[in-house]
């Protein structure tokens, strides 16, 4: 279920937008009219928005299309969907459909979505199917669905825009839906990054979602990608492994400071310092001294790092922003 208070963010975000319309009107925007309640009319603006209009009007029509769908009849949507070939529009009818999907309670919704995103020989609509589960629990949806298709399965899609569409829903899911809460986002974002042949996006997925809630077996994936022949791959395994939940973060703290000792890679090392500064202040400062000399090219972040934990600052993004104020 998507919390009521996401609901009323994105009742509260449309209403910002209609009050913003008039002004875009005045600057000369492609006029929009204000009752196209049918499926179709919505989807003439939408198309004429993303062919002509400014991305404050495409927001809008996305938007209020995504909110028409809760009153509109799944069959004329689907049937809406199952028609379309533009991947910019079929992006905004997927989204439609699976806000409906969340709002309802109906996950077999979004089922299309996930057959088009395996089936579509076009590349470009593959990706925006893809995309269209931006913003709502997918990983959920999926499971739901029998787990017939699964972001592990998308992420060696051929095309890279489908692979990049599967790491930026996670990561918008973790963020956005579950403010980093929730353990099988986070869980699926290690399995995904673990069965992608791709680097980057396997990197991606693990720098950037959240670790808080996630499991021994998780954590032991991601220390197996400490290992990976790709330096990017490895510092963002690093970064990850700072982020994990108390219980598992003794483990954690070993691994990075045997990366730290090995691995010749200036990013690399980087990450394991920060690793090792977030998995807990009382312990870091003197892991991070008896690092001192390993790399004397390091020593300057290893200061840094013991300047700022002297702060005794209580949220991870302060750390971070001092930390980088006194590397500039």
């Amino acid at each position: 279920m998507v919390p009521v208070s996401m609901k009323q963010a994105g009742r509260a975000a449309l209403l910002v937008v209609l009050t913003s319309l008039s002004p875009l009107a005045a600057r000369g925007e492609v006029a929009i009219r204000p009752a196209q309640c049918t499926v179709q009319g919505m989807l003439d603006d939408v198309r004429q928005a993303m062919k002509h209009g400014s991305p404050a009007l495409k927001r809008y029509v996305k938007m209020r299309l995504k909110e028409a769908a809760l009153a509109m009849s799944a069959e004329s949507l689907l049937a809406a969907w199952q028609g379309e070939r533009d991947p910019e529009v079929l992006e905004a009818l997927g989204a439609a459909l699976a806000t409906k999907a969340s709002n309802t309670g109906a996950p077999g919704l979004i089922q299309p979505l996930l057959a088009r995103a395996v089936g579509d020989a076009d590349p470009a609509l593959r990706a925006a199917a893809v995309r269209g589960l931006r913003g709502v629990p997918s990983v959920e949806f999926m499971e739901k669905n029998g787990g017939v298709v699964t972001y592990e399965q998308l992420v060696r899609d051929a095309s890279p825009e489908v692979r990049a569409a599967v790491a930026e829903n996670l990561v918008a899911e973790s963020a956005d839906v579950y403010s980093g809460h929730d353990r099988g986002v986070s869980e699926a974002a290690v399995s995904v990054a673990a069965a992608s042949e791709d680097p980057a996006v396997a990197a991606k997925l693990l720098r950037e979602v959240s670790m808080e809630a996630v499991g021994h077996e998780a954590v032991e994936q991601v220390t197996r990608q400490l290992r990976s022949e790709n330096p990017e791959l490895r510092a963002a395994a690093a970064t990850a492994l700072g982020g994990v939940p108390g219980g598992e973060a003794a483990g954690a703290r070993g691994s990075l400071v045997d990366l730290y000792r090995d691995d010749k890679d200036p990013a690399v090392r980087k990450a394991a310092l920060q690793g090792i500064a977030r998995l807990g202040q009382s312990q870091a400062a003197s892991v991070l001294e008896s690092l001192r000399g390993v790399d004397r090219s390091m020593d300057a972040e290893i200061d840094a790092w013991l300047n700022v934990l002297k702060l005794n600052l209580q949220e991870w993004e302060l750390v971070l922003r001092e930390k980088q104020r006194l590397r500039r």
